[in-house]
């Protein structure tokens, strides 16, 4: 799920923004701010993938939020909308994402929103989930396997472990075809696949000693099937 940002004064401007982006993506998360200063001071408890800001406030410049969020995040897109043009050499010097001038449509937002989904990769390649609150992306190549434990997930990475409540079948929706479940309990990255055994593979987790995950009756013949096909892949 993408979480985004949106500040401007004006009410009207903020309830048009925050339509088109659910017309655009209703699985989008979306908080909405009317003064900079709240936004401002929510900062440290969030983690937003986008931010659409409008430029002028009666009190504060949205020049001076991107500011403040750059030194959090260097990486966010920020995208500035605004009804003068002459801003552009000073959102150009923020590295700002992309600047569109009001009134918003579908044809001005929807290309880039296209873009955002584009260099945030999320769609393709990365596990994004909720726990306490706290949004996590994880890159799919980064994640070596994951243990159900009743309704919790654990997620095995190659940095550290992380927890998250889902299903079994919300987890597969979210994974590629490099993702193999092979037990009730256990999905495996196949890239990290380095023995295969009658009833259980190991997996290997860079400096630590492998992994040994076993293999059930019930998933082990497409199992199989699945990870010898992928590496046959990566060996041609």
């Amino acid at each position: 799920m993408i979480n985004i940002a949106i500040c401007d004064d004006i009410f009207e401007v903020t309830s048009q923004t925050e339509a088109l982006i659910k017309k655009y993506n209703p699985t989008f998360s979306i908080d909405v701010f009317h003064n900079p200063i709240k936004l401002i001071e929510f900062l440290s408890k969030s983690n937003y993938h986008l931010f659409i800001l409008d430029i002028e406030f009666p009190d504060s410049s949205g020049l001076e939020i991107a500011s403040r969020i750059r030194e959090l995040n260097a990486q966010v897109p920020i995208v500035f909308i605004t009804s003068f043009n002459s801003y552009a050499m000073e959102v150009f010097k923020l590295h700002t994402f992309d600047y569109i001038l009001k009134p918003l449509n579908e044809e001005k937002l929807f290309p880039v929103l296209d873009k955002v989904i584009k260099y945030l990769n999320i769609d393709e390649k990365h596990f994004v989930f909720q726990f306490n609150k706290v949004n996590y992306t994880l890159p799919l190549q980064e994640i070596v396997f994951f243990e159900k434990n009743m309704r919790k997930v654990l997620i095995h990475t190659l940095e550290e472990d992380y927890t998250v409540i889902m299903t079994t079948r919300d987890l597969l929706a979210n994974l590629d075809d490099n993702f193999v479940r092979v037990h009730n309990s256990y999905v495996i990255n196949i890239r990290f696949v380095r023995e295969i055994r009658n009833d259980y593979l190991t997996l290997d987790k860079d400096k630590i000693p492998d992994i040994w995950i076993p293999i059930s009756k019930n998933y082990k013949l497409a199992a199989r099937k699945s990870i010898l096909m992928k590496l046959r892949e990566k060996i041609r």
